[in-house]
């Protein structure tokens, strides 16, 4: 198997997987806490206690003693840096661009755009490659039946976040990567006849697809699952893109009648992944999880599938066509391999294809 994430030396990998500080508890406990806010220390303290903490790989342990390290220090826009982790590309090869450029190399591009912005918390670099992509992004979606959508996502507040101005629009990788990742949603659930308009996300990250999906469909209920910080950057980001929708949190529900009236009395909730379960049977039209399931070890990719399957209609998710998984020697995943990723053979698959960007990911649909 041909692994495409970026490759590390045998030391590099057993530095990650063993010397590193993964001790998040110890860490969090020393921490100074002065330039968090109230509620990012209350989330961490309930998230540590719970049964959520125990489904995180060491992967995500380090990344977050990182995030909250950065927070922590005061520093200006870490949204921006920690975005970089979200889906925000600030670095290409042809591996990731391959497809997209191949799609517009014959283009005449016609378009006026700030190519040479300087983004906020990126180097000159980063900007130039963040700003490429983005380009490159728009031209290939432009043309694509759901560009309709494109003034509905479009924000005029959108914080600090790195964007271009393209034709008078402010427009971010978010909105467009998004825009594709809801093109396939929107032909999943083409084929539900009793919809509930409820929705389920795990690992949103800043709530970039969240966004998309709650500007596009009106009158739909979302819950995402995941952990802090990301749940914390997600709910404010949220906020401001929908200051007239309820959102509330449930992290301290642990009863399914409560979550369920959470879930009714609110527009957008948030909860830890533990909770998912204990959700009614096929309480959400579907469940979506990008950029995340292969940052998994297989038993927690196992139990996130089945939560999938006992509280949803529907699965999108999006992976690295064949990857390691990062600070390990030994797992190993392929979209190839139904194995791999839990999948049953009684799963009706809809699609399971090459993403267009990047192209080294693979989008997957199933119905269950």
């Amino acid at each position: 198997m041909k692994i495409q994430a970026k490759k590390k030396s045998t030391w590099s990998t057993f530095k990650n997987a063993y010397l590193r500080s993964k001790n998040l508890k110890r860490f969090w406990a020393k921490l100074d806490k002065r330039n968090l806010s109230q509620e990012l220390v209350v989330t961490f303290n309930l998230y540590l206690n719970s049964e959520s903490y125990k489904w995180s790989w060491k992967f995500w342990r380090h990344l977050t003693i990182n995030h909250l390290k950065l927070i922590s220090s005061g520093q200006k826009n870490y949204e921006n840096v920690i975005s970089q982790e979200y889906f925000t590309f600030t670095y290409f090869d042809e591996l990731l661009i391959n497809d997209a450029w191949e799609n517009i190399s014959n283009n005449n591009i016609q378009v006026n755009i700030d190519l040479f912005k300087k983004q906020n918390a990126f180097s000159l670099s980063q900007s130039a490659n963040h700003n490429l992509i983005l380009l490159l992004l728009y031209e290939n979606i432009k043309s694509r039946e759901v560009f309709k959508y494109f003034d509905k996502i479009i924000k005029d507040k959108i914080n600090s976040k790195p964007f271009l101005t393209i034709n008078g629009k402010k427009t971010t990788q978010d909105d467009l990567n998004s825009l594709l990742e809801f093109e396939k949603i929107e032909e999943l659930l083409l084929n539900l006849k009793d919809k509930k308009n409820n929705f389920l996300e795990i690992g949103a990250g800043g709530g970039r697809t969240a966004k998309t999906i709650l500007s596009i469909k009106k009158d739909i209920k979302y819950v995402i699952a995941d952990i802090p910080p990301a749940i914390n950057i997600s709910y404010n980001n949220l906020k401001m893109a929908f200051p007239n929708k309820k959102i509330s949190n449930g992290f301290i529900l642990n009863d399914g009648n409560d979550l369920k009236n959470a879930l009714n009395n609110n527009d957008i909730l948030f909860i830890f992944p533990h909770q998912i379960n204990l959700f009614p049977k096929k309480t959400f039209d579907i469940s979506i999880a990008v950029d995340c399931l292969h940052e998994m070890k297989k038993e927690t990719i196992n139990k996130y599938m089945a939560s999938f399957e006992e509280v949803s209609q529907l699965l999108y998710f999006k992976v690295w066509e064949n990857c390691g998984l990062p600070y390990s020697f030994y797992q190993y995943y392929s979209v190839h391999k139904d194995n791999d990723y839990s999948i049953k053979s009684h799963w009706k698959e809809h699609f399971r294809e090459k993403c267009l960007y990047p192209s080294s990911f693979y989008q997957l649909g199933y119905e269950f």
